[in-house]
């Protein structure tokens, strides 16, 4: 596999059995990926803090993941392969310490949110390896809660990955087994790579109107793409994600702040 670009790793994030060519950023010259319109202006200004749905994790204890949202909502985890990819609380980041030989992933889900949603976004940290590749941080809205291990993937008119490189917006049909099938709209790299020491916090947000997402990048850019899938596949759930593709050398995500509204 392609290591000079963890994008076409990361498009697999949402479960680890399938490895799509249509959605790599690295299969392709640049110019064939869809960037559709793209400005300098600054990131939204809106506090995470009135959404929704919103959890700080930088001042709870270390522990499990926490059952609930700040906001009151029920969070839940993923069922995962290994324990070792169980999410956590440390030193007020939610993360985890994957130590399987190969890819692994984890994922903290909303409930049903009761109507579309609307927008979603993270700040997080990356944490280099002594290996030095890129790992990933995820966020994506779903029909259902994602679930790696039940066969079945939902639909999804939002999945997006970031690594240090660049980002990737896809949408999913949704399958009834075998893994998921990610289509991509729009993909960019940084023009320098994202920090991953640890300490520098990143953020990016997505808000859906209709059939468009403008998203906020990490470097200040904003993004917009539109595609009738976005709204005709409008649902009612999210998820956050960390992942890697090699445990052992792949730049770890801790999640210091998620959100999401309707």
């Amino acid at each position: 596999m392609d290591r000079t670009n963890n994008l076409r790793v990361a498009a697999i994030a949402i479960f680890t059995t399938v490895a799509l060519a249509s959605v790599s950023c690295t299969s392709e010259p640049s110019d064939t990926i869809l960037v559709p319109e793209e400005s300098t202006s600054p990131p939204t200004d809106a506090d995470p803090r009135n959404f929704a749905v919103h959890s700080d994790f930088t001042a709870l204890p270390d522990g499990p993941a926490p059952s609930a949202f700040e906001t009151g909502q029920v969070a839940s985890v993923a069922p995962v392969a290994d324990p070792s990819m169980n999410l956590r609380i440390s030193n007020g980041k939610l993360t985890f310490a994957p130590t399987v030989d190969g890819p692994a992933a984890a994922y903290f889900r909303t409930g049903d949110l009761g109507k579309p949603v609307t927008s979603v976004g993270m700040k997080w940290t990356f944490t280099a390896q002594p290996g030095g590749t890129p790992g990933v941080a995820a966020m994506a809205i779903t029909d259902k809660p994602a679930n790696p291990l039940g066969g079945a993937s939902p639909l999804m008119p939002l999945h997006f990955i970031v690594t240090r490189d660049g980002w990737n917006y896809s949408v999913s049909p949704g399958t009834s087994g075998g893994g998921a099938e990610l289509i991509t709209l729009a993909a960019g790299q940084f023009s320098s790579p994202l920090s991953e020491d640890g300490n520098t916090i990143h953020e990016v947000q997505v808000d859906i109107r209709g059939n468009t997402a403008t998203i906020e990048l990490p470097d200040g850019n904003r993004q917009e793409v539109q595609d009738t899938r976005i709204e005709a596949w409008a649902s009612r759930f999210a998820f956050f994600e960390p992942y890697v593709d090699r445990s052992t050398t792949d730049s770890i995500t801790g999640f210091t702040e998620v959100w999401a509204d309707t």
